[in-house]
């Protein structure tokens, strides 16, 4: 009998001592879990936390840049644009036209990311049904086209004049100024200086199928040409548009006030002029029209 008590005994401290086991088990499990969930806040918590933080360091980046552009006036970021381009060793011309022409600043600026792409094969909605389109050497659409050895936006007021006179006469808005440049080089029509040569004016208008005349004309045949709708490009020499020489069109004549397109100065295209007091500027006019 008293064997058998012990037996008792022994089998249920045996039970007892694992039952001790499993839950000390189940408790070590649990405190696992909890410990594990307590970390995983925290990282969560860290991890948004640092979101957050970069976050706000992106935004107070970006508002800081949006205070330095905002800061930078139209005369430092000449002088920033200026540095700039003589540091990369840009073209001479491509700063000297900036010097004389801050319109052209956007295009200066967007030179090394754009001189290679390709240019614009029409000028839009520049062209309006029985107008002249104004348009411009240094346009970032096709200013950046070859012309001689040096570009469109620099030498090619004459290339960009004829463009104009074309499109505008034949309602034909894909003769953009690279294409009339590509066509002057190709025949010969610029110096070694990348300048125009006057017979550009006088020949190359047959390729579009117009006419041309030259000739210096007086006020009262000025007023007739273009009242007959014949825009009239002249060469200009030092003065009101040039320190050397340059291209316009004047366009439209109304009591004694020419229109003129400069394919170098929208500020000087929107300006009406006094015939008279530009005429002496004026060394050669060819007037065009177009072929019956």
């Amino acid at each position: 009998m008293r064997t058998d008590h012990r037996r008792r005994i022994y089998y249920r401290r045996k039970r007892q001592v694992q039952r001790q086991m499993i839950l000390m088990g189940w408790s070590l499990l649990l405190i696992v879990g909890v410990v594990g969930l307590v970390l995983g806040r925290k990282n969560m918590t860290g991890t948004v936390a640092q979101k957050v933080v970069r976050s706000g360091s992106q935004k107070k980046a970006e508002q800081i840049k949006q205070i330095t552009v905002e800061a930078e006036d139209d005369e430092k970021r000449m002088k920033r644009v200026r540095k700039e381009a003589v540091e990369k060793g840009y073209p001479d011309g491509l700063i000297e036209m900036l010097d004389k022409n801050e319109e052209t600043l956007d295009f200066v600026e967007h030179y090394e990311e754009k001189k290679d792409d390709p240019s614009a094969e029409t000028i839009g909605d520049d062209l309006e049904e029985g107008q002249i389109p104004n348009l411009y050497q240094w346009d970032e659409r096709w200013g950046y086209a070859p012309y001689g050895t040096s570009i469109v936006a620099v030498s090619g007021c004459g290339p960009t004049c004829m463009a104009m006179v074309v499109a505008g006469l034949t309602g034909d808005p894909s003769v953009t100024p690279a294409k009339v440049a590509a066509y002057g080089t190709a025949n010969g029509y610029i110096d070694e200086n990348n300048d125009t040569y006057w017979r550009f004016m006088s020949e190359a208008g047959a390729n579009w199928n117009l006419s041309c005349y030259e000739g210096l004309l007086l006020e009262e045949q000025v007023r007739d040409e273009l009242e007959a709708g014949h825009p009239i490009i002249c060469s200009v020499g030092p003065g009101d548009f040039t320190g050397k020489g340059h291209f316009i069109i004047l366009t439209e004549y109304t009591d004694g006030v020419v229109k003129v397109n400069d394919p170098f100065s929208q500020k000087r295209s929107d300006k009406k002029w006094v015939f008279s007091e530009i005429q002496d500027q004026i060394k050669a006019m060819w007037i065009f029209s177009v072929n019956q």
